[in-house]
């Protein structure tokens, strides 16, 4: 993303549609109004070094002055939950869903912006392509003042987060925290409570949070995905930076379960 402002602290901004006129844009689709203001999301192709011969012409793709590229997880800690955030994370996903269906799923041919409707339309065979989401549950697991949590393959060594999964097809959102947390680390679980939703923009999944209860059943990972599980006291949980950010619904959910068990 392409935002204004400084780094650290500083809160950053969207830029206006001005800025970016001069810039080469597979896209402009609407996102809506912010604060009275019409938002719109431009697909851009950039390169920082710019245009040797005339780095301000209409063939630049150098990134205007005050601006300056910032990642969506960088966005989330600094923006915080809140109507801007929100349209970050539509913009992402509008632009992802844009760029991915370019061709149609159905036939092969192309597609383009329906006249009518947020969608693409294939020319050829006339099939819609709505923007999509994919469905995932995140799931804390309990056992008293325990909670249950693993560390993926792919973390950084110490790092502990909590189980998840992608809804399958055909599953409800319960179905599917009974399958991933018995797939993931081998244990059953009951008194599904729900905890809330966030977009998560990477590149474009609903996460849906519950707090299970341990049923019963002894730890045993998903070698493929999970190289440690275990539970952790409330006393004694990893630190805040060995486990999910609080931006995220993980964090939250460790906080929730914090604020409900904590000593003292």
């Amino acid at each position: 993303m392409l935002v204004r402002g400084g780094t650290g602290a500083d809160v950053p901004g969207p830029p206006s549609l001005s800025e970016l006129e001069h810039l080469p844009a597979a896209a402009v689709l609407p996102l809506g109004e912010l604060d009275g203001r019409r938002c719109v999301a431009v697909a851009l192709e950039l390169d920082p070094a710019g245009d040797e011969e005339d780095p301000t012409g209409p063939g630049s793709r150098e990134i205007p002055g005050g601006l300056a590229p910032a990642g969506l997880r960088e966005l989330f800690a600094r923006l915080g939950d809140g109507p801007l955030l929100q349209m970050v994370v539509r913009a992402s996903e509008m632009v992802e869903w844009y760029l991915a269906h370019a061709f149609c799923g159905r036939c092969g041919g192309p597609t383009v912006l329906s006249e009518v409707e947020m969608a693409r339309a294939c020319a050829a065979c006339g099939t819609l392509h709505f923007p999509r989401i994919s469905p995932a549950v995140i799931t804390l697991v309990h056992r008293g003042r325990e909670v249950l949590l693993a560390r993926n393959r792919g973390f950084r060594a110490g790092f502990y987060a909590l189980v998840a999964g992608f809804v399958e097809a055909g599953e409800t959102l319960e179905q599917a925290v009974h399958r991933e947390v018995g797939e993931e680390v081998g244990v059953e679980v009951d008194e599904l409570e729900y905890f809330g939703s966030q977009a998560w923009p990477f590149p474009s999944q609903l996460m849906v949070g519950f707090f299970a209860r341990y049923a019963g059943g002894e730890i045993r990972v998903q070698e493929s995905e999970i190289s440690e599980a275990r539970w952790f006291h409330v006393d004694r949980l990893p630190a805040p930076q060995d486990r999910p950010a609080p931006y995220s619904i993980a964090g939250r959910l460790i906080q929730g379960f914090l604020d409900r068990h904590r000593s003292g």
